[in-house]
C-alpha cells in the first residue's frame, strides 16, 4: 500500500495525533504529536474520517522526548510516553476548555473567568498504586492496544519499583516452572504504609475447586509466595495478601470480581490518605494516583467548607466523603456496590473517633432510585448544604441530575473523569446553578486521561 505524508495539526481526546489527507480527509494516527510530518499507511476508512498506522516520522515536534515507536508494538494505554510533561499539562487544560465550549456551550468570557491552571503532578513518573498485567507465556507485561500481545512500555513512567521488581522474580519463577495456570496478576500497595497485595488471576472455565487446587500445587511447589514475600522484604515492604482470583467472564474480570482466595494473608492493604487511614480490599476502587488524589480532595473540601450536612454520592468506599469531612459535619455516603458500602463503614471506623464517626451514615442504594424527599421528610436525613458527585465516565444519568437539583443544596462540588460527560451535564445543572470555579488535575501523567473538579452554587 502507498505511502501517504501528513502534517499533524491536533490532538484527539484519545491522544491520538489529528492531520489531513490529500483528499482533505481527516485522519488519526496513533504515536505523532502536533507540527509533526510522518509517512502513514491507511489501515481502514469511513466516508467521514480515515485511521492510519505511522511508518516513519520525518520532522519531529520539539515536544518529543523519545523516538517514535509504531503504536501497535507500544502497550499500557500511554499515548503520551513521548511527550514532555508540559505538553501533557496543556493538552489537558484545552481539552476541558474545549469540551465545555463545544458540548457544554459555555463562552469564552465565562471559561476565562472560571478556568484553572491543571493541578499537574509533583512526579510524574511511578504513580500508580495498582497496576493489572497480563501473563502470556511466562511473561509479565501490558497489553497492546491493537491486539492481545504484550507490548513495550517503560515501567519508570507508571508502575511503583516494588512492582517492577515483583514482576521480575514471579517471571523467574514462571521460566523454571512454566504454566499456563494464570492469565493476570494484580499488584496494589502503597508507598506510605509500605503493604503490598499480590493477586494472581486465572480465567478458566474449569470447575472452580479444580482451578484453586491446581493454583495451591503450584503456589506450594515453586514456593512462590515466599518469593514475592522476600522480595517486598528486601525493599522494605510488608506482603500484605498473597491472593487468588478465578473471574472466567469477561464482566469478572473487568470488575475485578469472581471468586477470590486468600492464600495468604489478608484481601486488603491500609493506606494513608488526606491525614487519614483508609482500608483498600482487593477489588475495590481506589483512585491510582494517591498523591494527586490528595490534591483532588483539596479542592473538594473547598466546596464543602462552611457546610453542616454534606452528600456524597457515589461513595465507593467512602475516601472522598471521609477525607473532606470536618468534625461536626454530617456525612451522608451512597453507593449500590455492598461491598464498597461495607469498606466505607470500616474506614469510617478506621479514619474517626467515635464520636466523629457518629456523624457519617453509609446507604446502600442505587441514587437514580433513591427517594430523598421521604427520607428527609421523615426525618431519616437532613437536607444537604453540599453535595459530592463522583460518577464512572459515563456522567451522570438525566434523572441523578434532575434529583441532585431538587435536593436544592447551595454548593455542587461535580468530580468528572471524562471532561466530555462533564460538559454534557453541566449544561443541565446551569439551569438553576452557576459555575464557579473548575479545575482540571492531572492523575494520569503519561495518559490522555484527565479528572476535573468543578464547583457550582445554587
Amino acid at each position: 500500500m502507498d505511502l501517504i505524508e501528513i502534517k499533524i495539526n491536533a490532538l484527539g481526546s484519545e491522544g491520538q495525533g489529528i492531520g489531513t489527507l490529500p483528499s482533505g480527509k481527516t485522519c488519526f494516527a496513533a504515536g505523532v504529536f502536533p507540527g509533526e510530518r510522518c509517512l502513514c499507511e491507511i489501515s481502514s476508512e469511513t466516508s467521514k474520517y480515515a485511521l492510519c498506522d505511522v511508518r516513519e516520522v520525518l520532522e519531529e515536534s520539539p515536544d518529543r522526548t523519545a523516538p517514535f515507536k509504531p503504536a501497535e508494538t507500544v502497550s499500557g494505554g500511554l499515548p503520551f510516553a513521548a511527550l514532555s510533561y508540559e505538553a501533557q499539562l496543556r493538552f489537558k487544560q484545552t481539552r476541558v476548555r474545549d469540551c465545555l465550549a463545544r458540548i457544554g456551550g459555555f463562552s469564552p468570557n465565562l471559561l476565562d473567568e472560571v478556568m484553572k491552571p491543571i493541578l499537574s503532578a509533583d512526579n510524574p513518573f511511578r504513580y500508580r498504586n495498582h497496576m493489572q498485567y497480563a501473563i502470556k507465556d511466562g511473561r509479565i507485561g501490558l497489553l497492546c492496544a491493537k491486539s492481545d500481545e504484550l507490548g513495550e512500555y517503560d515501567g519508570e513512567l507508571i508502575e511503583y519499583e516494588i512492582f517492577g521488581n515483583i514482576k521480575a522474580v514471579v517471571e523467574d519463577i514462571f521460566e523454571r516452572a512454566p504454566t499456563r495456570l494464570f492469565d493476570g496478576l494484580v499488584l496494589r500497595g502503597s508507598v506510605r504504609t509500605k503493604e503490598v497485595l499480590a493477586e494472581f488471576v486465572s480465567s478458566s472455565d474449569a470447575p472452580h475447586e479444580v482451578v484453586l487446587r491446581d493454583a495451591k500445587n503450584f503456589f506450594a511447589s515453586t514456593g512462590l509466595c515466599d518469593v514475592v514475600k522476600n522480595v517486598c522484604e528486601k525493599d522494605g515492604y510488608v506482603l500484605k495478601g498473597f491472593l487468588f482470583r478465578i473471574s472466567s467472564s469477561k464482566a469478572s474480570k473487568r470488575t475485578r470480581s469472581g471468586i477470590r482466595a486468600a492464600i495468604e494473608g489478608v484481601d486488603y492493604y491500609d493506606e494513608s490518605f488526606a491525614g487519614r487511614t483508609f482500608r483498600i480490599k482487593a477489588g475495590s476502587f481506589f483512585q491510582v494516583n494517591t498523591e494527586q488524589a490528595e490534591k483532588l480532595a483539596n479542592k473538594a473540601s473547598e466546596a464543602c467548607s462552611g457546610a453542616d450536612v454534606i452528600y456524597d454520592l457515589y461513595c465507593g468506599c467512602g475516601t472522598l466523603g471521609l477525607a473532606v469531612k470536618q468534625k461536626g459535619q454530617k456525612l451522608l455516603g451512597i453507593e449500590v456496590v455492598p461491598e464498597a458500602i461495607q469498606s466505607a463503614k470500616i474506614n469510617r471506623s478506621l479514619s474517626l473517633d467515635e464520636s466523629e464517626a457518629s456523624e457519617c451514615e453509609f446507604i446502600c442504594k442505587d441514587v437514580l432510585k433513591t427517594d430523598f424527599a421521604s427520607l428527609i421528610k421523615n426525618g431519616k436525613i437532613a437536607r444537604p448544604d453540599c453535595i459530592i458527585v463522583d460518577p464512572p465516565r459515563k456522567g451522570l444519568d438525566i434523572g441523578v441530575v434532575k434529583k441532585v437539583m431538587e435536593l436544592d443544596a447551595p454548593k455542587i462540588c461535580y468530580i468528572s473523569c471524562d471532561p466530555a460527560t462533564l460538559a454534557r451535564d453541566l449544561k443541565m445543572f446551569a439551569r438553576e446553578y452557576k459555575i464557579v470555579e473548575v479545575t482540571p488535575a492531572d492523575l494520569f501523567p503519561n495518559s490522555s486521561h484527565v479528572e476535573t473538579v468543578c464547583l457550582m452554587t445554587r
